[in-house]
């Protein structure tokens, strides 16, 4: 029955040409990929040729398919490419739900997103919730295109969920077009851009060396947005796929899986569709009650979504594209950065003429003849794009005054201290006589001028060269040079659980016995760190840390980082950090 309703359905899928509507379908995608180019920050030159022909083959290609009766082809094309891509997406985002909801934050922000649009302010306390949710929508609408289940219904959310997305990407490439009109004119700008979607998490940074610019993630947008149209547009005619179908759908969306795995230097998100799918299509032939086989299917794609987003939020990303992975140096993720090379043209008005003139720099001589030219303009060209390092706020501090006894005789503390001390602090005294006393520094005190015989000498002692500015000594290097140093890491002092607590204080401990180094970055106020060792008895030292960094290095609170000069060798969430007999065997006894 199924091979007759097939056979009938032939030339409807393909159209009166198969071939020709196959070509019109490749002539396409190949127009779309010309109008991006058309609009790309970086081929202004040829920017009216690529968009030209882009256009020209998007309107050409689709007019065919429709007189081919092709479209319906095209949507098979659409649902594959837009199924693959919605599960890899999930599928990374799920990988670090924590690094999406602080994207998420980011836009949430009373001085971002919500500064035009106060309804936004609601979701700030939800980031969490809400990045989950997100993922498992991305991967059960992913597995529902393919599978064609429920595809009105699908097709409704995909449109809603990707003009969402293509007008939040639309807004934030505006506010950064903004941020930099105001910059070049001295102007003022009030507003926080978000300058990466977090559309793929850190895992285009991680893998190809940098995000999409807002602009590519709006043109991005608005891409997959014209092929969830493809599917919207053909929701009526498509079903849930036969058997044989699905031997052309999975294996084609399995391609696209495949790609970006492969882009992204991960096969998990392979696999896992794989899995997915099959679990899908064996969950919905199950007799369960009266629950409907798209159901079913979306059911339990969900559930291994949710334990995915759940196993990662609880502990650690299965796979880690952030610089302080394990297995990266830190020192060398500093200084990865490429500067920018660029030169600067001068435009200057001839007088004589009128018409405007292009200078080079090192061309003063010329331009720099008022009576002949006057300045109009200068326009940067990049010639080598710049690119900033992989860590750029490494830096752990700790004011003079919060050193213990013991840590201020740590050979590298003090030299620190012994260096920067002319820096901040100077010493002094005070000489007192029948007419007043004078307060000098140590080194103007001359006997010739302070006699004893006029002047007793008052008790020597510090202060501050500057008062706005303390004695702080800055011990980013003593974390980096240690042979082997323990970092507890402490995003948010307040919301440490205190049942975690035993596990780093059982490590500090033992560690200190063995002579290791063991310190704790966290953002905290003094105050907050005083009554936290105190309510702990926990006194390792605490070092003043960016709490945005904090958040890139773990994804716990707090959480546990071993260093061997400067590279990760390990690190362990609050919820499972290892005995420190273990990680003795592991890193110190070979």
């Amino acid at each position: 029955m199924n091979d007759f309703r097939l056979r009938n359905q032939k030339s409807d899928i393909f159209g009166r040409s198969m071939i020709l509507n196959l070509a019109a379908i490749l002539l396409n995608l190949a127009g779309v990929y010309c109008i991006v180019l058309g609009f790309h920050e970086r081929t202004l030159e040829w920017a009216a040729m690529w968009k030209i022909i882009g256009i020209t083959l998007v309107a050409v290609t689709l007019f065919a398919m429709i007189m081919l009766k092709g479209f319906f082809l095209f949507a098979y094309v659409s649902r594959a490419f837009v199924g693959g891509l919605f599960i890899v997406s999930g599928v990374i985002k799920a990988n670090d739900p924590w690094g999406f909801a602080i994207k998420l934050g980011e836009y949430f922000e009373k001085d971002a997103l919500s500064a035009d649009y106060p309804f936004f302010l609601i979701f700030e306390d939800y980031t969490m919730p809400l990045a989950i949710i997100i993922c498992i929508a991305e991967i059960v609408l992913g597995v529902a295109v393919i599978v064609g289940g429920k595809i009105k219904l699908a097709s409704w959310l995909l449109v809603f969920m990707m003009a969402f997305f293509t007008w939040l990407t639309a807004y934030t490439t505006s506010c950064n077009e903004s941020q930099l009109a105001a910059a070049e004119a001295g102007q003022e700008f009030n507003y926080q851009c978000v300058t990466d979607c977090g559309c793929f998490g850190d895992a285009l940074r991680g893998s190809v060396g940098r995000s999409l610019t807002p602009h590519e993630s709006f043109w991005k947008d608005l891409v997959l947005f014209y092929f969830v149209l493809i599917i919207f547009f053909n929701q009526w005619k498509t079903q849930m796929n036969t058997v044989r179908e699905n031997w052309v759908m999975v294996p084609g969306s399995m391609a696209v899986l495949g790609f970006f795995s492969w882009v992204f230097g991960w096969s998990f998100p392979l696999f896992f569709g794989i899995f997915v799918l099959l679990g899908s299509f064996v969950i919905g032939n199950l007799n369960i009650g009266k629950i409907g086989k798209p159901w079913k299917m979306a059911m339990f794609t969900a559930l291994i979504s949710f334990l995915l987003s759940l196993y990662t939020s609880l502990y650690l990303p299965l796979k880690d594209y952030r610089p302080y992975a394990v297995g990266n140096n830190i020192r060398e993720q500093m200084n990865n950065g490429v500067a920018q090379v660029s030169e600067f043209a001068l435009f200057y008005e001839e007088l004589a003429s009128g018409k405007t003139v292009e200078f080079k720099l090192d061309e003063w001589e010329i331009y720099g003849d008022t009576t002949k030219y006057k300045y109009k303009d200068r326009q940067e060209k990049i010639i080598v794009e710049g690119v900033p390092s992989s860590i750029m706020d490494f830096r752990a501090t700790i004011g003079f005054d919060e050193l213990s006894e013991e840590e201020r005789k740590i050979p590298f503390v003090d030299s620190v201290v012994i260096a920067d001390r002319s820096l901040y602090v100077e010493d002094m005294m005070t000489a007192e006589s029948e007419w007043g006393t004078d307060t000098i520094t140590v080194a103007e005190y001359d006997p010739e001028f302070y006699p004893d015989s006029l002047y007793r000498l008052g008790p020597k002692f510090t202060r501050l060269i500057d008062p706005t500015k303390p004695f702080v000594i800055d011990l980013t290097n003593y974390l980096l040079d240690a042979e082997f140093i323990f970092l507890m890491t402490i995003m948010d002092i307040a919301e440490v659980n205190p049942g975690h607590m035993d596990d780093f204080i059982a490590v500090y401990d033992q560690a200190t016995e063995k002579g290791i180094p063991f310190v704790v970055l966290t953002p905290a106020s003094s105050e907050e760190v005083a009554k936290f060792k105190s309510q702990y008895s926990f006194h390792p030292m605490f070092l003043a840390f960016d709490a945005t960094e904090i958040k890139i290095i773990i994804r716990s609170n707090p959480g546990l980082v071993l260093l061997k000069r400067a590279t990760v060798l390990d690190m362990w969430p609050s919820r499972s950090v290892a005995d420190f007999e273990d990680i003795y065997e592991d890193y110190f006894s070979k």
